[in-house]
């Protein structure tokens, strides 16, 4: 039995190279994601208040 292991990370040829003037893809869709919940929370909520507000029938 080993008694360690060793792990080597190899770049795959479909890893894109880090370019500093362009925006990290990465970034942008977590930022989206991020935007989303934020939208979908603030939705939720107003119609939460909305339903509060309405008198009853």
């Amino acid at each position: 039995m080993a008694d360690s292991v060793r792990v080597v990370l190899q770049p795959f040829d479909s890893t894109p190279t880090y370019d500093p003037s362009k925006p990290d893809p990465r970034l942008r869709d977590f930022v989206r994601l991020l935007a989303r919940q934020a939208a979908r929370k603030f939705v939720e909520t107003d119609r939460e208040r909305a339903s509060r507000d309405r008198l009853p029938d």
